[in-house]
């Protein structure tokens, strides 16, 4: 399986270790106490066989656009995306790299005290100390200009982007960027993709701002189309 390189992964900080994880379509970048590539993989083809069985005894999760009702025998991170799927509105599989990013994250805290896991663009963070994070957007106005600081005391977190300018993920929007925080990484991912589908022209952009502010669990958002930007809630800019 080829990996397209990721650009934007250019970290040189001083956390910890940092290392790749990849297993067929999932390419993880893994910032830790130390190299924990062993667990990390372990951790991600688990997860990953539950999805991929899950999708073999029910192909909808797979291809709808549109919420589907969980069976009674989904696994922890279906259900998970199966709920910020109805949450959002969109299909489930919007909500796979999120998922998948927090389930790693979240087991590897076992090992190390902090862990952030970026899978495709979208990040789950555990700190120990404040951070600052980079958001690429894909345009003229605003490329390698915004940067979040994510404070410690907000950790557990996710914050998940979709774009229509930039990436492989189907998209139904014109945004160059819908940035979500949530401290799930599913719900964080399936807003993205409901709040950039919204976004035709900037007239879109405090309609978007409002449907994915007024979802249980969204910390804050963030959207930028062309040369004009909009956030609310838990968005700091540095």
């Amino acid at each position: 399986m080829n990996h397209t390189r990721r650009f934007y992964r250019g970290y040189n900080g001083t956390r910890g270790a940092s290392f790749n994880v990849r297993l067929d379509t999932t390419d993880l970048f893994i910032t830790a106490g130390s190299d924990l590539s062993a667990e990390a993989y372990r951790i991600l083809e688990e997860r990953r066989g539950e999805l991929e069985e899950h999708i073999r005894l029910y192909p909808d999760f797979l291809y709808s656009l549109s919420p589907v009702t969980p069976p009674a025998d989904a696994s922890a991170i279906a259900l998970e995306m199966y709920r910020a799927s109805i949450s959002a509105g969109v299909g489930p599989m919007a909500a796979v790299a999120g998922a998948v990013a927090e389930h790693v994250g979240r087991a590897l805290t076992e090992f190390s005290e902090e862990v952030i896991v970026e899978n495709g663009g979208d990040t789950w963070l555990q700190l120990q100390t404040d951070a600052v994070m980079g958001i690429y957007v894909n345009n003229i106005y605003f490329s390698d200009r915004i940067k979040l600081k994510i404070n410690v005391g907000d950790t557990p977190c996710s914050v998940c982007t979709s774009s229509a300018s930039l990436g492989h993920s189907l998209s139904f929007g014109k945004a160059d960027a819908a940035t979500i925080i949530a401290e799930s990484g599913a719900l964080a991912d399936a807003v993205a993709t409901g709040a950039c589908n919204l976004v035709q022209s900037e007239n879109d952009l405090q309609k978007a701002v409002d449907y994915a502010m007024g979802i249980d669990g969204v910390r804050g958002c963030m959207i930028i189309y062309r040369d004009k930007l909009a956030a609310c809630g838990a968005i700091k800019l540095c």
